[in-house]
């Protein structure tokens, strides 16, 4: 199991290093107090999959890891990483804080990395849950894991995935999750009534805990929009890994139906091919979609960025755009990164009515288009780009809305969970632990730079929330 040797966090060997270049790791402002309570000093190991693999769940893995370990005061994080089968760890470079890894369909892993979990004095366990990063029927080799920690250490589950109608053996494996874990966290309210009726799980000890969003500095809008250079132009824009399940053919339908009567009207689709995807069918789906649209005639009005954009690339386009689409076709689909990203940045947004959707453009935060309708997408995009006054009232709806899931206040929520599944009710504060002296102990612990960082760059860019969204 020791796939990345000597994983312990040391805080010794860099205790020397600059405290402004320690300070980088966190958002928190340079000399503020961090919040002192029940998770100081706590030790906390996260399980999921972690960049640099490229994934939903790997990317909000990492945005939990930073928010929780920059906004509390507890101890240096611990990550364990589950790989793919096909996976090569060694080519996939993973770093600290990755601490273990498992791969997903080898029982013994499981067994091992909780054992080591033990061992290390770990005192809660978050795991991000996904049935697709987890070997066995329906994701059910987690089991190995939670069995071998039940009565020693607590925790903590969120499943990103709740559905009306789960296939048994999905129902099934998330149960057993749910029987073994301390406390279980959605992300939205709607899964609530669908875990009790789906799945037969008590909602009772259930929390939800919104998608975490970046706090956003509107104020760059006018400077980004330069710098892209679509000053004039009324953009519309759609970010994430692309698969046909986006339905972002319907949403160039509707920007051919607006070219004539909006000429300024651009629409960007952010974002590299799925991995999966192109192993299955390479770049078929976006040649198609380029196809559609020079046939179309508006090749030059929809634009390809074709790549895997950093938190600072995402959170720039989402200034320079006017109207976020999520044209998506999954009726289902409990939860969206993206979604929450843009109404975080006071976006209107276009979107088909998947449940994510339904709840957060609640209020007039957006407008809900049919599925598999590019007609009706078509004429509910006109209205909104016709109505300006109706556009700015989307626009601040939606800032408003946002502001309760930056992730300083997702951070205080799932500290407030992590309190209750340890019993932690209130912790004497730990001396001497301003901000500057935490990422000094971060900086510290990547003593073992040879096996832990593998020829990475800087700590920073694992540690960060780096990584484009589902």
């Amino acid at each position: 199991m020791d796939k990345i040797k000597n994983a312990s966090f040391a805080t010794g060997r860099n205790a020397g290093a600059k405290l402004a270049d320690a300070h980088a790791l966190s958002p928190t402002t340079e000399g503020t107090a961090l919040a002192d309570g029940p998770l100081n000093g706590m030790k906390i190991a996260h399980l999921g999959t972690y960049p640099p693999r490229k994934c939903g769940i790997a990317t909000y893995t990492q945005d939990v890891v930073s928010a929780v370990h920059t906004n509390t005061l507890a101890a240096p994080p611990s990550v364990v990483a589950m790989t793919a089968p096909d996976e090569d760890p060694q080519k996939t470079g993973y770093g600290w804080p990755v601490a273990h890894l498992i791969s997903q369909d080898n029982p013994e892993e499981y067994v091992a990395a909780a054992k080591a979990i033990k061992r290390a004095g770990i005192d809660l366990v978050n795991i991000q849950y996904e049935h697709g990063i987890f070997g066995g029927d329906g994701g059910n080799f987690l089991n190995y894991f939670l069995d071998e920690l039940v009565g020693s250490v607590p925790v903590v589950v969120t499943t990103h995935t709740v559905l009306p109608q789960p296939e048994a053996v999905y129902a099934k494996a998330l149960k057993e999750v749910a029987d073994r874990a301390t406390r279980f966290v959605v992300l939205n309210s709607r899964a609530l009534p669908l875990l009790e009726s789906a799945y037969g799980i008590r909602t009772d000890n259930v929390a939800v805990i919104p998608h975490g969003t970046p706090n956003i500095e509107r104020s760059r809008r006018r400077l980004v929009r330069q710098r892209f250079a679509v000053e004039g132009q009324t953009v519309l824009s759609t970010f994430g890994l692309l698969s046909p399940g986006k339905g972002l053919e319907h949403a160039i339908a509707a920007v051919a139906a607006n070219a004539a009567m909006h000429p300024s009207l651009h629409y960007y689709i952010l974002g590299a091919t799925h991995p999966g995807v192109v192993r299955r069918s390479g770049e078929a789906y976006r040649e198609g979609l380029m196809k559609q649209a020079a046939d179309a005639g508006i090749a030059d009005r929809v634009h390809f960025v074709n790549q895997y954009l950093a938190l600072d690339e995402v959170t720039d386009w989402l200034l320079a755009t006017d109207v976020y689409v999520t044209p998506y076709l999954n009726p289902n689909q409990i939860t969206s990164g993206t979604l929450a990203y843009a109404v975080a940045a006071g976006k209107p947004v276009l979107s088909t009515p998947y449940l994510h959707a339904q709840e957060i453009l609640d209020n007039g935060r957006g407008v809900l288009t049919p599925f598999n309708d590019p007609a009706a997408m078509g004429r509910n995009l006109d209205a909104m780009l016709t109505d300006t006054a109706r556009l700015a009232e989307m626009a601040a709806s939606a800032w408003e809305f946002g502001r309760q899931s930056v992730w300083s206040e997702v951070a205080k929520r799932h500290g407030e969970v992590f309190a209750d599944a340890t019993g932690r009710t209130g912790v004497a504060a730990i001396a001497a632990h301003t901000p500057s002296a935490i990422a000094v102990a971060l900086d510290a612990a990547m003593a073992d730079e040879d096996a832990l960082l593998a020829g990475r760059s800087t700590v920073a860019s694992q540690y960060m929330a780096s990584t484009t969204r589902r």
